[in-house]
Order: structure tokens, then sequence, then C-alpha cells
């Protein structure tokens, strides 16, 4: 096509050439005048003088018509031109759009190592988003996963079942699969920008230090493009705790039973402060405690847990439900922070309610909003609600200390888990 054009355009400029020199053609130019009438034409060969020079001649009669050759150099200097941009521009009109592009670590770390089509789906079969299109979401070049490479999982023995996720939340999805035949859940993010898988990876790292049976257990890590990490744990068959609380009675769900449960939560977060630099969870909460009918109660989701650096930290992260004063105000804070969380917790097992949730509005007749309820842990002039009546009181008590005030009043997870341990073992 793009031939068939240009060639069009050089016959009209050829066309146009011809024209203009069969209108020259008919212009007499008349060196000087005459007064005899036109005679017939004779060839007549040009004395070599005027044959040299920049002057064509055509003897038609006898007078001489001149056509200047830098007339027709200029004319054909002008169509060569016109050609040349005709030319780019219908290349430039039939270009093909350049495709998009790839960040370099697709490749990079592609299960095939070749830039083929099947890269793109994700091998779990789960939903994987489109690229995203702004700068920020698509620069992944400070995304290192080599460190994740012992982790990384056969893609060929990692599969999902079902169509729909386990549990959503704001910022992720957990999806139930098999690994090697066994079952496992696969945790993706919702957030597709660098950022956010930074910040996964760096929970999978944490993970893979962490080895306790009061924790979940990392099984490896999955991905095809950094945009599609997955983190692969173990699963755990009863859900999370907020979800089981809230389908049980507690009448189902006995005192003994959840002296078990607590005993585990509380020698899961010893093992996480204990640590030769220890780590704080930041955001235990009912929701981030697992149970599974065979292997009990554990902690999860350490997406948030950070090293402690030189004793304090003073981002606030959390749920605010279960968010210590001390992380509210901005205030340095420590691994006291989850114990105040702990002694949040210690009130869900008690009423199966979300804490606060009992606080109405006189007014509205609703439930407290977030600012209010910030507004009065700050000031600590509430705490949540325990159902006295049917809780042992050992557990009133320790509830009471960990939910103290100042931080350097709440005893030390050593000093909880021998007070557990001890009422644990107390029990008939």
């Amino acid at each position: 096509m793009q031939v068939a054009t240009l060639s069009s355009v050089y016959f009209l400029v050829r066309c146009a050439i011809s024209q203009y020199a069969t209108e020259i053609s008919h212009t007499k130019v008349d060196p000087k005048p005459h007064t005899t009438a036109p005679t017939t034409a004779v060839p007549t060969t040009l004395p070599p003088s005027e044959a040299s020079s920049a002057t064509w001649y055509c003897r038609a009669t006898s007078h001489y018509w001149i056509v200047d050759t830098g007339e027709i150099v200029g004319v054909s200097a002008a169509a060569v031109v016109l050609v040349l941009v005709v030319g780019v521009w219908c290349l430039w009109k039939r270009r093909k759009p350049a495709p998009p592009t790839l960040d370099p670590l697709y490749y990079r770390y592609s299960t095939r190592g070749t830039q083929d089509d099947t890269a793109t789906v994700n091998h779990t079969g789960l939903p994987t988003d489109s690229i995203p299109s702004d700068d920020k979401s698509r620069h992944y070049a400070n995304v290192e996963l080599e460190s994740l490479r012992m982790l990384r999982l056969e893609p060929s023995d990692l599969q999902v079942i079902g169509k729909s996720p386990m549990a959503t939340g704001a910022h992720g999805e957990v999806w139930l699969g098999t690994y090697a035949g066994q079952p496992v859940a696969i945790k993706r993010t919702k957030d597709k920008s660098a950022k956010a898988i930074a910040k996964m990876s760096t929970e999978i790292l944490l993970m893979s230090r962490i080895n306790s049976p009061y924790t979940v257990s990392l099984i490896g890590a999955s991905w095809l493009r950094p945009i599609d990490l997955e983190c692969v744990v173990e699963y755990m068959d009863r859900g999370d705790l907020r979800s089981f609380l809230s389908s049980t009675s507690p009448t189902a769900f006995t005192w003994t039973q959840k002296q078990e449960s607590i005993a585990h939560v509380v020698q899961g977060l010893v093992y996480l402060h204990t640590f030769e630099t220890p780590i704080i969870h930041r955001d235990l909460k009912s929701r981030n405690v697992l149970l599974d009918s065979k292997k009990g109660t554990k902690l999860t989701d350490f997406g948030e847990s950070r090293e402690l650096d030189e004793d304090t930290l003073t981002n606030g992260i959390g749920t605010y439900q279960w968010m210590a004063p001390e992380i509210f105000t901005g205030h340095d804070y420590s691994t006291a922070a989850d114990v105040y969380s702990f002694g949040v917790l210690l009130s869900e097992y008690s009423t199966h309610r979300v804490p606060y949730a009992d606080m109405i509005n006189p007014r509205t007749k609703k439930p407290m909003n977030q600012q209010f309820i910030m507004a009065q842990v700050i000031s600590g002039t509430i705490t949540p609600t325990f159902d006295t009546d049917n809780t042992p009181a050992w557990v009133l008590d320790l509830a009471q200390q960990c939910l103290a005030f100042n931080a350097e009043d709440r005893p030390s997870m050593l000093q909880i888990v021998n007070i557990v341990l001890k009422a644990t073992t107390a029990q008939p």
C-alpha cells in the first residue's frame, strides 16, 4: 500500500514536470527583433560555446526558445522533497503502536525464562489484574526478589481450588489451594504497586525466619512477575478466631478450650518477643488468630510485623479497636503495644463480640464511631467490655493488667505465659 501511494505521488509529480516543460516550450524568447516572416524549421548544430552554456536552445524557426537549466533543477529538487515528505507522512500514519513496555523483571523471573505470552497468566489460575498503567505502579526495579528464590515453589505443584477467595479484606485476599497434594492458603495483595509488592516480599522473608508451632508456617513464595507475588502458608481448617467466635455460642466454645487457645497465642507472642532482635506483631486481633481442628491456635499475618529497632517504634500501625494509647498519640512504643492488644483479644474470648461494639450512642442509637472510641482510649477513660459473670477471675485480672494505660505498667509476655500456663494446668 505504501509503495503504491509513493508511486502515485511520483507519477503526479512527473506529470506536473511534463506539463511545466510543455508550457515553457510554447513560450517564445526572442533574443533579437525580427522583421521577416517565420521560415521552415531547419536542424542546426549549436556552436560549442552555446552548447556548453547554461541554456538549452530549441530551434523551431529562425528564433530560439530558451529553457534555463536552473529552473528544471529547482523543479526536480522540489519534486523529490515533496515525494520524501509524502512518503514519511504515509509511513507515520501507518506505523504500528509500540507494544507495552514490560518490566525487565517480568522476563527475569518468568518460569520458562522466555518472552512468551503464556507468562502473562498467573500459573495458579487466580485472577490476575492487568499491569498498572501509571509509572509509579509499573516500576518494579526496586523490588528485589532474588532473596526469595530459595523459597520459590514449583508452579506445576501449586493449584488453586474454587472460583472465589476464602477470605478478603481491604488490602488482600486468601485463596484455598494445594501444593504437592496438601491444602495450603495462598495470600495475594490487591494493591499492585511496587510498594505493596515490596511489603509482601518483606513479610515472606520475615516468615521464613519464624519457626514456631504457635505461628502459621510459611510454605513458600510464588510468582511469574513481581506483580504476581503470592505468599503460600499452611492451611488452618477452622478459619480465623473472629469468624469462629461470631458463629459459636459461649457455651459451645468452653473456657477449657479457650484457655488452650489463649495459651497458644501467648506462646506465639513470647516466641516473637524473645527473638535476638524482638519482633512486634503490631496487628494482633482476632482476624489474625487462626484455628485448626488438629493443630490448635496459631498467629498469622505478619505484614505489619517489624523487628524492634532501638527498643521503640513510632509508626501508628494496627486496627484501632486493638491499638494501645501510645500508638494513637504517636509516642514511642515497644512490645508492650502487643500486650495491650492481647488484653483486648481477651475481651473477645469473653464476650464473642468485636471490642467496643456494645458502646451505643444514646442519641443516634448506633455504635459509637471510631473517632469517639480513639479519643476515649487516648484519655484512658474506656477499655473493652467483659462478660464478668462467665469469665474466669484469672482472665479478668490478667486483662486488667494488660490494658494498663501506661506501657511500663503492663506485664511482659514472659510473665503472662507463666500466668496462663499455670491456669491451664490447674484445670481438671
